[in-house]
């Protein structure tokens, strides 16, 4: 192919590659919960999980303390102005009126005749007057009764004041340290005083640190306060907290991490090349490569999560490693630098592919999406190289003979020789000998190996905010269990239904002391069926003689408005429209009901059930069995089960990549020649993972996406080395500033503090360390 067709088609390809991206609605995902995968045992309700953590995972608190309770009452009131009307904040809440509590009160009024505790529900259906006569006459008659006793003609059995205390009972304040004291709520601990802000974050929000994040804000006045107020302490805590942390911290991280590797690399190849012409060409191509991939993994995916620019690396370094091959062959002198190199690119490249077109079919959004990106930014380099660069740059010189010595002047080939030298006077048998020590050498650390993703173990918080959820532990003695249910339904009727069969079976639990207490929607609003039941039940029993008897003996005379009362059609509460609940009912149903959710089976309805305090002998699989309609979840080890999984099916998926690179290999360099070729980069991965091994490292999801990478590199030194012929020390030369540039760039991330990049970063220093060594030994001898 000629210059000019060879520019054509360069143009044509990425202009189409680039046009499909572009004609789709950009957006970017920096939401780290979204790249979490899902086990099998939660498919089923994944999207409602997902739905219901987004909001938990938006909510912060912080606790704002001092001795003086007037002072941290008025610094906190200040910190509810300052982010009252934020855009980024959703929802904050530090006052809690009387008016709120009246309103749930005479909400709970209305309806006491359908939402009632399970003990008033009870003695309807018992017809038990004696447990209804006794709980009232306790309340009007209590010394500390807070009862309000103006409507007992209506109410005599005080049903509305019963159910205002089943939803007390019921809330998540019941189990905590905090009270109500002057329209806010406070918790003593060790002499000081802590009043409780609490807030949600606009889903807009992201939860990666920006320059104006929310959260960076918050730090900023939580900050002022605490230098303002001598004595005064301050407690946050919450997600967003930790993301915003961990983000800040690797951004800084990677970003001189960054800066070193990048003026490192340009030194580097400005002291080999001693021009800018390769330098501003290999960045052109980086850049060409990674807009390219963008825009097409947009049009795939509709988005782009920003870890698929962290992991799909690859991009970067094979761009790099290709130009830097063309450059040192054309420094050199060499004539047509495109056919004498094509063959060992185009097998690398090819092989490269193969890999990452393996990982197409993992089962895991975020491994596809850092395939796609990386297959689409390897194809475009690979074009830049033998398409644009050998148009630009192959000018017509001086055609040589095969006998002519070229002249490599204007390289530094003085270690390369040496490097090359010592490969070439090793005897076969040293070879085959140091191969059988290494091999035998690996194996301890291999069964030493854990290949599992935790994702407690990924995350370190600072003191501040591990002090911080502490305390909120501590005084928001929630108990809420790592072991929670989600129910479904067709109709919003179905879910309730099923939730109430479901806490059914955590009563029966709670009487055995397996758990204190538990949360569900059915607890606050009842199902329509046991709503109707309920006003039935409560008919029947409230029109007989011995209420009358009741009403008697509490000097109530009158019974007209008791029965004009019962005789009014039923007013039955549903979830259609959550704004018709008093705040303080609406807030606790929104943190337990997900609502509609269009899902591969359609649309369903979804609500969360909430053991609280539940010990060690609680199984909640067991309390769910033959139960179709609720899923037991476990975030946690769910996530990790997942990750661990996916990682053993990616190094399955890339091990079947690399038999049918070893079947290509075979066809053009025989059986003998393609096992050389294999070798190097098998062997450095297996000496990366028993490293890991040796060490008692966890062989994380990140570690194994690291020797994916290896295999995608590491093949293409061995290429070379094999195809590098008489000009061994100019591809020496390649191959050496090619692994150089890879281990600046990634050999710098195991100084992050940040587990993830770090393993990432080690996986990737051992692996292309090695197989840069083993490499020469696939050259023909």
């Amino acid at each position: 192919m000629n210059a000019k067709s060879g520019i054509i088609l360069w143009v044509v390809i990425h202009a189409i590659l680039i046009v499909l991206g572009i004609s789709v609605p950009w957006k970017m995902d920096s939401d780290l919960y979204s790249i979490l995968p899902d086990s099998n045992e939660i498919k089923n309700v994944s999207a409602a999980e997902k739905k219901l953590s987004s909001r938990s995972m938006r909510n912060i608190t912080v606790l704002v303390g001092h001795e003086n309770f007037e002072v941290a009452r008025k610094v906190a009131a200040s910190l509810d102005s300052i982010f009252k009307g934020d855009s980024s904040i959703e929802e904050s809440r530090l006052y809690v009126d009387e008016k709120t509590l009246n309103k749930t009160r005479e909400f709970l009024f209305e309806h006491r005749y359908m939402i009632q505790g399970e003990n008033v529900r009870e003695a309807f259906f018992n017809l038990n007057h004696k447990f209804l006569e006794l709980a009232a006459l306790q309340k009007i008659y209590g010394s500390f009764s807070m009862a309000n006793l103006n409507r007992l003609d209506e109410d005599p059995y005080l049903l509305g004041e019963a159910s205002f205390d089943n939803f007390m009972k019921k809330t998540l304040t019941s189990s905590t340290h905090f009270s109500l004291r002057d329209g806010v709520l406070a918790a003593q601990d060790s002499g000081m005083t802590y009043v409780m802000w609490n807030a949600v974050l606009s889903e807009n929000v992201s939860s990666l640190a920006t320059d104006d994040h929310v959260i960076g804000r918050l730090n900023h006045v939580l900050d002022s306060l605490e230098n303002a107020n001598f004595g005064l302490r301050i407690s946050a805590s919450g997600v967003p907290f930790h993301s915003y942390e961990s983000s800040s911290e690797a951004k800084r991280e990677v970003a001189w991490i960054s800066g070193v590797s990048i003026v490192l690399i340009l030194l580097l190849l400005l002291y080999v090349f001693r021009s800018t012409v390769p330098i501003l060409a290999t960045l052109s191509t980086i850049a060409v490569a990674v807009f390219t991939a963008l825009t097409f993994t947009w049009f795939v995916f509709g988005n782009v999560h920003v870890f698929t620019f962290v992991f799909g690396t690859s991009v970067i370094g094979v761009s790099i490693d290709y130009a830097v091959h063309f450059f040192t062959n054309w420094k050199s002198g060499l004539c047509n630098v495109r056919s004498k190199i094509f063959k060992g690119l185009l097998l690398g490249f090819l092989t490269t592919e193969v890999s990452y077109v393996a990982l197409t079919f993992a089962d895991f959004t975020l491994l596809r999406q850092m395939a796609v990106f990386s297959i689409v930014g390897l194809l475009s380099s690979f074009l830049t190289i033998i398409l644009l660069f050998h148009a630009v740059f192959e000018k017509p010189r001086n055609v040589r003979t095969k006998n002519e010595v070229i002249a490599v002047k204007n390289l530094p080939l003085s270690v390369p020789k040496k490097f090359i030298k010592c490969y070439s006077n090793l005897p076969t048998w040293v070879i085959v000998l140091f191969f059988v020590f290494f091999a035998i050498a690996l194996v301890p650390g291999l069964r030493a190996l854990n290949i599992h993703t935790d994702l407690g173990s990924l995350y370190s918080m600072s003191d501040k905010l591990k002090a911080g959820e502490a305390l909120n532990r501590k005084l928001n003695d929630i108990g809420i269990s790592s072991n929670y249910f989600i129910v479904d339904g067709a109709t919003e009727q179905d879910v309730l239904e099923q939730e109430e069969l479901l806490t059914e079976r955590l009563l029966q639990a709670e009487k055995k002391n397996l758990l204190k207490s538990h949360l569900a929607v059915s607890s606050f609003i009842p199902s329509q069926t046991t709503q109707r039941k309920t006003f039935e039940n409560a008919q029947k029993l409230l029109n007989d003689d011995l209420t009358k008897e009741y009403l008697t003996s509490i000097g109530v005379q009158n019974d007209s408005l008791l029965d004009a009362s019962l005789k009014e059609a039923p007013k039955y509460v549903g979830l259609e429209d959550l704004n018709q609940f008093p705040s303080s009912i609406r807030s606790m149903v929104e943190m337990l009901w997900v609502g509609a959710v269009e899902n591969s089976q359609g649309k369903k309805f979804y609500s969360a059930v909430f053991p609280l305090h539940a010990t060690d002998a609680f199984d909640a699989k067991q309390l769910a069995k033959n139960m179709p309609h609720v899923y037991v979840v476990n975030k946690m080890q769910n996530i990790n089960e997942s990750f661990t999984k996916i990682s053993r099916v990616s190094l399955t998926l890339v091990g079947l990549a690399y038999i049918v690179m070893f079947i290509i290999l075979v066809f053009v360099y025989k059986f003998t020649g393609a096992l050389k070729i294999l070798r190097a980069p098998i062997l450095a991965n297996l000496f990366a993972a028993s490293v890991f091994g040796y060490a008692g490292i966890e062989f994380n999801f990140f570690a194994i996406v690291g020797v994916i990478l290896t295999l995608g590199i590491g093949i293409d030194y061995a290429l070379f080395f094999r195809e590098g012929g008489r000009q061994k020390s100019v591809t020496a030369l390649a191959v050496m500033l090619s692994a150089a540039t890879t281990l600046i760039s990634f050999g710098g991330l195991v100084y992050s503090g940040f587990t993830p990049v770090w393993t990432f970063g080690l996986a990737v220093l051992l692996g292309i360390s090695c197989c840069f060594v083993l490499s020469p030994l696939s050259a023909k001898r």
